[in-house]
């Protein structure tokens, strides 16, 4: 026999085994079915996969045991045919449910069909790592996670409550779960759909964590984030985000021999997938938002939702009158703090207030708690043992449902006089006797010889006619300057032009330097000395300028706008009106 015949009939003889196995496989069922995970506590559920290949077989019964609930979540059929042979493959998905702990046999499918164990241990309070319901590709879970029809990744959104208030931070988590050798590639960060909500300091770097669920390794991303209702109603929350998966395009029968193997290099062995960018959703959380109370709300609410606590400081207790002191409120707690605001103090009488500044310290990474800090220049006019009134804060916290207004002791402080009020007695001022006691009466003095006045005495007659002859040589000596172009106004007004000349040059110096402080000070120290004993000094621009000095000296902060070459203008007519007027 010549080899080439030979190899002809071995062809023949591989070609018909191959066919009678075929037919063989679509002729005879076959029954596959397993549990995982095969130990859970109670309050977890297991998944039972029931497999069929082949023709002439009935969808299998349910089966019973005691203590365990069985419910199908997916059931699915793929018919293909193979050398003229139809196969068909029917999956059936089973969650299986425990109501006590124990040991549970579940009995095969078939007389011929191995029984299953499944071991439920107790809860005892503690939640377990594989708490995880089983995934179903395409479906959803009562956890909140829904797999991409492929099962390559999902979106889980976790919100603490389903009621919030318009204007409400609330916090929530968004895990995105990509299956290892799925997923190629996270396109961007997760985003709402929709407009009805807004997702405020998303985490910069999310939380990675790998897990294995449902017997498929799975990445976990998590990212922490901020929740704010725009309007009241009931609108669905959806969380969506971009990702590059591989599609099979393998026949069905491969596709469930690569589920089996749990190896993605099968695929990319045999050229069986392709990359193409899905966008995966969330399930759906259904939120109610609803409005804020009118009643009860507080004259002095700014908006603030959540819970609170505040405490007041002082700089210090003590300070002399005219010394600037910080008062301070800290607003700690959590909740919306872009809408915490306070007014501090207004209209306090003896004291001097200004507007006051805030600062944010986030204690967590999205800012939803922390402490804010409100900052107030004061400054006390009088002298005395003195009380601060103290500080309140409204808000609505919506665990109450009502609005709270939370308050600070008032702040005593003691006021010393100033410098320019305590100035030394003149000498003599309040003598005392040599006894401690003050004299009641006039010390004894020499007895007077005459009682003619001092002034009409001859001694004294001739000191008035010299006071006339002075005053007279000073009056025509006037007259004279005044007759003399060289001299007089002129004169006075070039010593003016000087002192102004030079107070200008230090004022363009500071407004070079853009030194607001600088400026306005010099230019209240010039018309401070100008304007003494002017009818004029009240006029509108001095004040103006004096108040924007003060603001300088005693908030800590440069005026907001200063024109710098008006008030130069300003300052140096009035400093040249004060000596030609």
């Amino acid at each position: 026999m010549s080899k080439s015949r030979l190899r002809w009939i071995k062809l023949v003889a591989v070609l018909t085994a191959s066919l009678a196995t075929t037919h063989a496989l679509a002729e005879a069922p076959l029954l596959r079915a397993t549990i995982e995970p095969a130990q859970i506590t109670v309050g977890e559920s297991a998944q039972l996969t029931i497999t069929t290949m082949g023709t002439g077989m009935e969808p299998p019964a349910l089966p019973v045991v005691s203590g365990l609930e069985f419910r199908v979540i997916d059931r699915s059929r793929r018919v293909e045919i193979i050398r003229g042979a139809t196969l068909a493959t029917t999956t059936m998905v089973i969650r299986v449910t425990p109501q006590v702990a124990g040991t549970f046999t579940i009995p095969g499918i078939t007389p011929k069909s191995q029984p299953l164990v499944l071991r439920v241990n107790p809860n005892n309070g503690i939640a377990s790592a594989s708490a995880t319901p089983p995934l179903v590709a395409g479906g959803s879970t009562a956890n909140g996670i829904r797999l991409t029809p492929d099962g390559s990744a999902f979106i889980r959104l976790t919100v603490p409550k389903r009621e919030v208030y318009v204007g409400e931070s609330v916090p929530l988590s968004i895990e995105v779960g990509m299956r290892a050798g799925f997923v190629t590639s996270l396109n961007g960060l997760p985003t709402l759909a929709g407009s009805d909500f807004t997702l405020n300091n998303l985490s910069r770097q999310p939380e990675r964590d790998e897990k294995t669920i449902d017997g498929k390794p799975f990445t976990l991303l998590t990212w922490h984030s901020v929740l704010a209702a725009v309007k009241p109603g009931t609108y669905s929350l959806i969380v969506e985000s971009p990702l590059t998966v591989r599609i099979r395009t393998a026949p069905p029968r491969e596709a469930i021999l690569e589920d089996q193997l749990g190896d993605p290099f099968m695929q990319r062995f045999f050229g069986a997938v392709v990359q193409k960018n899905i966008k995966v959703a969330s399930p759906p959380i259904e939120l109610t938002v609803v409005m804020l109370p009118v009643e009860g709300r507080p004259p002095d609410f700014s908006g603030a939702v959540g819970s609170f606590d505040i405490r007041g400081d002082l700089s210090s207790t003590t300070a002399a009158a005219g010394d600037p002191l910080t008062l301070r409120l800290h607003v700690t707690g959590s909740g919306n703090f872009d809408r915490v605001d306070s007014p501090m103090l207004e209209h306090v009488e003896q004291w001097k207030t200004y507007p006051p500044k805030s600062s944010f310290k986030s204690s967590d990474a999205i800012g939803y708690k922390g402490e804010k800090i409100f900052e107030q220049p004061i400054v006390a006019s009088k002298p005395g043992a003195q009380t601060l009134p103290g500080l309140a804060f409204s808000y609505f916290d919506p665990a109450t449902r009502r609005y709270e207004t939370a308050r600070s002791p008032p702040q005593r402080v003691t006021i010393s006089p100033s410098a320019a009020d305590s100035a030394p007695t003149p000498p003599g001022a309040g003598a005392r006797s040599p006894g401690g006691l003050r004299a009641d009466h006039l010390a004894p003095q020499a007895f007077a010889s005459s009682l003619v006045p001092l002034y009409m005495q001859p001694r004294f007659l001739s000191i008035p006619s010299l006071l006339t002859l002075v005053f007279a040589g000073g009056w025509l000596r006037l007259r004279r300057r005044s007759a003399d172009p060289l001299h007089g106004p002129s004169t006075r007004v070039r010593g003016s032009t000087k002192a102004a000349n030079r107070v200008v040059a230090q004022l363009e110096e500071a407004a070079r330097a853009g030194d607001t402080v600088r400026f306005v000070n010099t230019a209240r120290a010039a018309l401070q000395r100008t304007t003494a004993g002017d009818s004029d000094a009240d006029g509108s621009d001095i004040p103006l300028l004096l108040a924007l000095a003060d603001e300088a000296n005693y908030s800590g902060h440069a005026p907001a706008s200063v024109d710098f070459a008006q008030w130069t203008q300003i300052v140096r007519r009035r400093m040249m009106g004060e000596k030609t007027s």
